[in-house]
């Protein structure tokens, strides 16, 4: 199932390199990404087919990185 992530991060190096990270961590292909800058943060959207269950658990994590202020998950 196609699931995409809005995630709202600080505009800091290695922001994105670590949100690529969690994904390649699950083994996961990220099949469509888009990045935005918006001032001094970062709006990145990253679509993946995954399960539910881990959809929603990769979701977690993310909140957890460093920068992250939202992520927003939809199908």
């Amino acid at each position: 199932m196609q699931w995409t992530y809005q995630i709202t991060a600080a505009s800091r190096p290695r922001v994105l390199m670590r949100l690529v990270q969690v994904f390649d961590q699950q083994h996961l292909v990220i099949s469509s990404l888009k990045l935005a800058l918006l001032d001094d943060r970062v709006k990145i959207c990253l679509t993946v087919d995954v399960e539910p269950e881990l959809a929603q658990r990769l979701q977690a994590k993310l909140y957890n990185q460093t920068d992250i202020q939202d992520v927003d998950l939809s199908i």
